[in-house]
């Protein structure tokens, strides 16, 4: 963005672009949509977005990851040094915050990028969102086992992200409930499977 718009105009443009990427997906989003959502002329939104939309898209995702790293870091160590603890602690707190929906990145935004651009977002989820809880599940399941790792990883994000896309009318209870209770699942899963999971 250019460097001389000030902070709380480029915050309001970043803001507005990010509710209407989650929503709706990069391709699905015009710059003119973003500029009516924050307010703006459309053609005064290339000054603050000099780069087009997809300049803006990616600003928006690692702002967004960038969020998503600190505030997982943060919940993980005020958990102890407890793995199921750390689990619970990291599920809450993305449940608490508003769905990534990374199928969706992942299978059509992603794609719609240019390879470089894609690739870094790539990198930056990877980092960014997946390594916080990578970590708890290699301490369980082994550091030589980094596919396992990863699976897990992989299965504890989609689970959330499943219990965030569920419509409220058939969330028979609170969703930090019902995902502590799929938690357990996966946990007395692990528990019972230890030994397998390790060989």
């Amino acid at each position: 963005m250019a460097g001389d718009v000030s902070p709380i105009a480029r915050d309001r443009v970043l803001d507005g672009a990010e509710r209407l990427f989650a929503a709706r997906g990069y391709a699905a989003v015009t710059l003119r949509d973003v500029a009516q959502a924050v307010g703006l002329n459309h053609a005064s939104l290339y000054y603050h977005v000099p780069g087009g939309k997809e300049a803006l898209y990616v600003e928006v995702m690692e702002r967004g990851l960038k969020r998503h790293h600190d505030g997982l870091a943060q919940a993980i160590n005020e958990a102890g040094d407890d793995w199921q603890a750390q689990l619970h602690a990291a599920a809450h707190w993305l449940v608490a915050q508003p769905p990534l929906d990374i199928a969706r990145v992942r299978l059509s935004d992603l794609p719609a990028l240019s390879a470089d651009n894609a690739a870094r977002l790539s990198r930056s989820m990877y980092v960014m969102l997946l390594t916080p809880i990578e970590r708890i599940f290699r301490r369980v399941v082994g550091l030589d086992q980094p596919a396992k790792a990863m699976l897990l990883t992989g299965m504890f994000l989609f689970m959330v992200e499943g219990v965030h896309s569920a419509p409220p009318e058939e969330v028979p209870m609170d969703r930090a409930r019902m995902v502590d209770m799929m938690l357990d699942v996966l946990v007395h899963g692990l528990r019972s499977h230890a030994k397998e999971i390790s060989a």
